[in-house]
């Protein structure tokens, strides 16, 4: 019979869940972060209006990005090496560790950054908004 080789990897989830936000960069942007003389970024907050909430601004220069949360239809796993520990089934003195990973967050949403050319931000539209105009548009 052959040597078999295990590929296995154990695989085990922190109780205690640190919180990430994953940011989109647009090329550009992940360029110039990049570069030799990065650029200052900074985050502000949009006027709000009785109708509208104001929402975050990521600028640097004369380039702005209106910033949305959006949610991902597969969460994203972060992970960070770690190794395996004695059971009660195992001899604590005799164990022998093996390396494995840790999932130590779980990402649901990122934020995406959206170019705001000197116009108006997007309306983004509610579901009951869309729903409303399209009743009208059966109506007429």
């Amino acid at each position: 019979m052959g040597t078999q080789y295990t590929t296995d990897i154990p695989f085990s989830s922190s109780h205690r869940q640190q919180a990430f936000k994953l940011l989109e960069l647009p090329p550009e942007l992940l360029a110039l972060l990049e570069s030799d003389n990065p650029p200052i970024l900074t985050v502000t907050s949009s006027a709000s209006t009785e109708t509208t909430p104001g929402y975050a601004i990521l600028s640097y220069g004369e380039k702005r990005y209106q910033m949305r949360q959006k949610n991902t239809s597969n969460p994203i796993l972060v992970l960070k090496p770690s190794s395996t520990g004695p059971t009660e089934a195992d001899d604590a003195n005799m164990f022998i560790p093996v390396p494995s990973v840790t999932a130590i967050a779980k990402i649901e949403d990122t934020i995406e950054l959206i170019l705001q050319e000197g116009k108006a931000p997007p309306k983004v539209n509610k579901w009951h908004e869309k729903f409303a105009k399209s009743r009208m548009e059966k109506k007429g």
